[in-house]
């Protein structure tokens, strides 16, 4: 069974090179304390948006916070884990949170509570 799994990890290793795309990698600009922010494609942006919109209530930004990323995201703000599906989908979105504010659908890093990605209606 551990060979199996074993091979089935080489072969999704393989697989994501292929696939549309590209991984998490740093931005110029972006705050160091904020960690890699995350690049996603046109389509990997309309399935989060499509999926979170449809599932989550969207909030008022709390005074002073604007959704960029690298911005240090309040405790006012519901954090939910990225839902299982889109982890699954979007591997780079595995671990994160998000929050819909001001219909703009905000990566999380978990750790720092940065805002790694801001996702708009497009």
């Amino acid at each position: 069974m551990v060979f199996g799994f074993r091979n089935f990890i080489i072969v999704l290793a393989i697989a994501s090179c292929w696939l549309p795309g590209p991984a998490a990698a740093q931005t110029p600009g972006t705050d160091s304390a904020a960690g890699p922010a995350l690049e996603l494609s046109a389509g990997q942006k309309q399935t989060i948006y499509e999926s979170v919109s449809a599932t989550q209530k969207n909030n008022p930004a709390p005074p002073g916070f604007r959704a960029t990323v690298g911005a240090q995201v309040p405790n006012t703000i519901e954090l939910q884990p990225i839902p299982a599906t889109i982890a699954t989908l979007i591997p780079e979105t595995a671990g994160h949170e998000v929050a819909m504010v001001e219909k703009e659908v905000v990566l999380v890093d978990r750790n720092s509570k940065r805002v790694v990605a801001v996702v708009t209606d497009q």
